[in-house]
């Protein structure tokens, strides 16, 4: 514990320069993505532009306002940025390296942050580093077993692309190495989380997310009609998490690091696209979230559900007034969240609104089955039957009951590593209760692999996904570590 805090507390502006900075940083990569090949500019420009950002990049010391450009970027606000193969012009480059291998942006920017974190000086460890070492040791091994099991090139390449994202656990909390890099982050990437309300809504209005709107594609397809059903925007879910965390981490700490009316905002909006996305599983996890509320004392617990419902109905009234299909579109999402009535009532489909009980999980299990002790590993098999909305069935059939239990144990290590931190005396001074609100975001995003999206264990997806637990860990770490 080598890092010390003032006891002089630092209140953050709303808005900063560097606000600005990573808003057009933010702009001109959707220009450069976007405008640019509509201009004739050519891709081998395009790809020598982001290329020449990774050496800018790893020889500047502005680690915190680059990681948080990436953060936001690699979350494909309204489905930018990511879409489509490594032909498609309308996205971060990628760089064929050989005929059907290809390295993306995101990729090489990971693998630079590895390198850059490799050559730091003074590295400060995290408290959860030997935890992320063990998770990349059982990738390694899980590799190597799949080759019994049958694992082609693409396949192999796949399984490392599914391995090394869960670096971040160990890159940001050394980037993120003190409570100050953490607020100054959240300072720079909150605001965003208006900017995907209002393409929330754009979304639900124009049926369309902003990556097709600009393309002039239509990779994702019309999302529907708004005046007669329930329109899913879907999107950022993974990026909206960390920041709504992170709100109600410094609205519970009752010392002023940043407004408080702007802290409910965030926390209001972010709540409200995740309802909007009408996504039940990311629904309970929120309201897990905000169950820290109830952490509060008595009468700061009344005037901040009074603030909550000022709050909430000033955003409902004002955004009613552009929108008037708001409300209806709520509603909409209501009701679909309270279909899990019928799951608890006995019917495993929720009247016909889910598959995980009844077709996606036993499919996943039926393979399973066959292997029952190690899993399918990264095996061909795996990739063929894995399934990203059942992700307990789909971590027993990469690791089998060895690898679950692999993983439940790092959970649960990690869950008790927090806590115990959190009975040091000098850290019940300083964060109070603040550390339930760092177990309930592990509970939540737990909620989510559960209920909604496998993002605990190896599966594929996003780094985006690894983020999300990267973010949690670091808050954790930043202000557990830290003597005051």
């Amino acid at each position: 514990m080598n890092n010390h805090i003032d006891n002089k507390i630092k209140a953050y502006p709303i808005w900063s320069r560097d606000n600005t900075k990573l808003l057009l940083a933010f702009i001109f990569t959707v220009i450069i993505v976007y405008i640019f090949p509509k201009l004739g500019v050519p891709q081998i420009l395009i790809k020598l532009s982001f290329l020449l950002l990774l050496f800018i990049i790893f020889n500047s010391k502005n680690d915190v306002f680059w990681l948080s450009w990436y953060i936001l970027i690699v979350n494909a606000i309204s489905r930018m940025f990511m879409i489509g193969t490594a032909d498609n012009i309308y996205r971060i480059p990628m760089y064929s390296i050989m005929s059907g291998v290809s390295l993306g942006f995101h990729e090489l920017f990971l693998a630079m942050y590895i390198i850059k974190y490799l050559l730091m000086n003074n590295k400060r460890h995290s408290l959860f580093n030997k935890y992320t070492i063990f998770i990349l040791i059982y990738g390694a091994f899980t590799i190597f077993y799949s080759f019994f099991w049958g694992i082609s090139q693409s396949t192999l390449i796949r399984s490392i692309r599914t391995v090394l994202p869960w670096f971040w656990l160990i890159i940001l909390p050394a980037f993120f190495s003190n409570p100050e890099k953490v607020e100054h982050s959240f300072q720079l990437i909150a605001p965003f989380v208006f900017v995907c309300f209002i393409l929330s809504i754009y979304s639900q209005i124009t049926g369309r997310y902003l990556h097709d709107i600009l393309s002039g594609e239509s990779r994702i397809g019309y999302l529907g009609e708004a005046e007669i059903e329930l329109v899913r925007s879907v999107h950022s879910t993974f990026l909206i998490f960390p920041i709504v965390f992170l709100a109600l981490f410094y609205l519970g700490m009752g010392k002023i690091k940043f407004n408080y009316i702007y802290l409910n905002l965030i926390i209001i909006t972010g709540t409200l696209i995740i309802i909007l996305s009408a996504t039940r599983g990311w629904i309970i996890a929120f309201l897990i979230l905000l169950s820290s509320f109830f952490f509060m004392k008595g009468s700061d617990l009344i005037k901040q559900l009074i603030r909550v419902f000022v709050i909430l109905s000033l955003i409902i009234f004002i955004v009613q007034l552009f929108y008037p299909l708001f409300l209806f579109q709520l509603s909409k999402a209501y009701e679909r969240f309270m279909t899990l009535e019928q799951l608890v009532e006995g019917d495993p489909t929720a009247g016909g609104s889910l598959l995980r009980i009844t077709e996606r999980g036993p499919r996943v299990m039926k393979e399973f089955r066959k292997s029952p002790i190690i899993g399918w590993g990264f095996s061909d098999h795996y990739f063929r039957f894995r399934d990203i909305h059942v992700g307990n069935q789909t971590m027993l059939l990469q690791g089998g009951i060895l690898g679950y239990l692999f993983w439940m144990i790092i959970y649960f290590m990690i869950l008790y590593k927090i806590y115990s931190y959190g009975q040091y005396n000098y850290n019940k001074l300083y964060l109070g209760n603040n550390v339930n609100i760092i177990l309930l975001a592990m509970v939540a995003s737990f909620v989510i692999h559960c209920s909604s999206t496998h993002i605990w264990g190896f599966y594929g997806s996003g780094q985006e996904v690894i983020l999300q637990w990267a973010f949690i860990l670091t808050t954790a770490n930043a202000y557990l570590t830290t003597t005051r």
